[in-house]
């Protein structure tokens, strides 16, 4: 008999470890990361544990379900990541118990924030998945958050929050108000409020460019994702 027929007749663990399932080259994932200059713990300890935090279990093919693409190595480093933030936010919201995301909303919401390298929209990511994980703020995370989390710059995040914060009036107008406040060029604040009223985040009352407020879909990103 061959090893390969024995292997096959004996079937699958009954115990699951990290490294079943995984193809020759997300095995390698620790060492291509390195190529980067990144460090991760591991794939048990960074990826697959985060994996199932939020899920709430650990499924065999948890990892390959979120991810399964020739990035994975740069999404394990991502993971870590995420891993840090989201024990920073849980802990200063008071959550010390939180609930399993269904597969429906973790699975494209993971695989979202993979993709997302930049630390001010980690951030958002963080805060949204932290928020679908507590039992008090669970209700308030939308499918199409992800969606539209997916199409924001950083400075779009910035205008938004910025012009969530202000009250009263906004002299000369809003754009140019939030572009002294945040020391950025108007046309640049121009161009994320145009992209924040594409995406149902802004709108504006009056028919000039400059002139723009958070709507209620906005706000409620915002607090999925900050509050």
């Amino acid at each position: 008999m061959s090893d390969e027929e024995g292997s096959a007749r004996s079937g699958p663990p009954s115990v699951w470890s990290p490294g079943v399932g995984l193809s020759a080259d997300e095995a390698k994932a620790p060492q291509a990361t390195a190529t980067f200059g990144t460090t991760v713990i591991s794939e048990s300890s960074a990826l697959v544990r985060y994996v199932g935090r939020v899920l709430g279990t650990v499924p065999e093919d948890a990892v390959g379900l979120v991810l399964g693409d020739p990035l994975h190595f740069v999404r394990t480093a991502i993971a870590s990541q995420y891993d840090v933030l989201l024990t920073k936010i849980l802990k200063r919201r008071g959550v010390t118990q939180t609930v399993a995301v269904s597969p429906s909303l973790a699975i494209p919401l993971l695989r979202a924030a993979y993709d997302e390298s930049r630390p001010e929209l980690q951030e958002m990511w963080a805060g949204l998945i932290a928020a679908a994980m507590d039992p008090s703020r669970s209700g308030r995370v939308r499918l199409s958050f992800v969606e539209t989390l997916k199409h924001f710059d950083p400075l779009d995040a910035l205008v938004l929050k910025t012009r969530h914060e202000a009250s009263g009036e906004l002299k000369p107008n809003p754009v140019a108000f939030i572009a002294n406040v945040i020391g950025e060029q108007g046309p640049e604040v121009q161009i994320s409020v145009e992209n924040l009223k594409i995406l149902r985040c802004a709108a504006s009352a009056t028919t000039s460019v400059t002139e723009f407020y958070v709507t209620h879909y906005g706000s409620g990103l915002l607090r999925a994702c900050l509050g």
